[in-house]
């Protein structure tokens, strides 16, 4: 599942930079300053992102932030706590899309 979404992910971008170059490398810009190490170090601003991705219900962002975590050191534990912050924020229906969180997190860890 984890490996259609990115596959998804890229196509998209690859139509986005064809139709809006301009306004897809501000984006891109603006998402490697904003996403870099700062006050808040690079592994809690991508759980952050997972958080963020999980409560707005974004399939492929939860996709892509998760598998960012796990490259900058995030554990299967702590990717799992950051999703379930939705749970806090959005109750029964959180922990209704949690499977997405699952079905990423089973690609990167056992």
């Amino acid at each position: 599942m984890s490996e259609k979404r990115h596959i998804e992910i890229a196509q998209l971008f690859q139509q986005l930079e064809k139709d809006f170059p301009e306004e897809l490398s501000a984006y891109k810009n603006l998402s490697r300053v904003l996403e870099q190490d700062g006050a808040i170090d690079k592994k809690t601003k991508d759980l952050i992102l997972v958080a963020l991705a999980s409560a707005t219900r974004c399939n492929k962002c939860i996709a892509v932030h998760i598998r960012n975590s796990v490259m900058n050191g995030a554990s299967k534990q702590e990717i799992l706590e950051a999703a379930m912050l939705n749970v806090l924020f959005r109750g029964g229906s959180g922990i209704m899309d949690m499977h997405v969180v699952y079905e990423e997190l089973y690609n990167h860890f056992d």
